[in-house]
């Protein structure tokens, strides 16, 4: 029996895994970490709730139970999902697109279903502009998103996931491809159109152009003007 061939895709925060028989997007590997963290702060609470029971006053006690019965499930939750949750998975079999949810986007819990003859197409898009603009220190790096969205028969848009890229010549491309690569990879296994809406970039080759379009006329423009006379 031999072993599906698969290849992975990086998204923003979450990475595709695009196989012969199924798509899924699923958190990266490194997603683990903070949830693992918050779940060995959670015990080392309990831990020490039961360490010093009989040494510390009844405040104190209460101080580190409380926020250890806040982070300790949600933690949970976080490493379960971060090793064996998915927040979307595409089966060519059930010719449905599961969208994982749940409570506080753990993607524990709920999951919608689309079927595929409610799917219209596949589009890569500009991320939404509705949120607000974020106050404060502006960042050294200028960042470009591309959203993977499938667009249901109603005319609802849900999100598979983003590609996110440096704002810069040689990486915005790079961007761009691995958000076509992602559209087109569910395009093909759910039999839809791929629309891309997104605002494209100039590439270096039509910029390069432009440019020396505009020197050529400059300099006919300076040979064409006639020479004034010398008195």
């Amino acid at each position: 029996m031999t072993r599906e061939t698969s290849r992975r895709i990086a998204l923003d925060r979450r990475v595709c895994i695009v196989s012969a028989s199924r798509i899924e997007v699923r958190p990266q590997r490194a997603a683990v970490i903070v949830p693992i963290i918050g779940l060995m702060l959670g015990i080392g609470l309990f831990a020490a709730v039961a360490a010093f029971a009989n040494s510390l006053p009844v405040v104190a006690l209460a101080a580190m139970l409380l926020p250890g019965m806040i982070i300790t499930p949600f933690s949970g939750m976080g490493v379960v999902y971060s090793v064996i949750g998915m927040h979307v998975s595409i089966d060519p079999k059930k010719r449905s697109v599961r969208f994982q949810q749940g409570l506080m986007g753990l993607g524990v819990g709920t999951a919608e279903l689309v079927p595929f003859e409610r799917i219209d197409h596949i589009e890569v898009a500009d991320p939404p502009t509705d949120e607000e603009e974020i106050e404060g220190v502006a960042l050294p790096m200028e960042f470009r998103a591309w959203d993977i969205v499938l667009v249901s028969t109603s005319e609802r848009r849900h999100s598979i996931g983003q590609a996110v890229a440096s704002n810069t010549a040689d990486l915005i491309d790079e961007g761009f491809a691995r958000a076509l690569d992602t559209a087109e990879a569910v395009a093909e296994i759910t039999g839809k159109s791929l629309t891309v809406t997104a605002e494209m970039e100039e590439s270096e080759e039509e910029i390069e152009n432009a440019q020396a379009e505009v020197q050529a006329q400059t300099q006919q423009q300076t040979v064409g003007e006639p020479l004034e006379e010398i008195p």
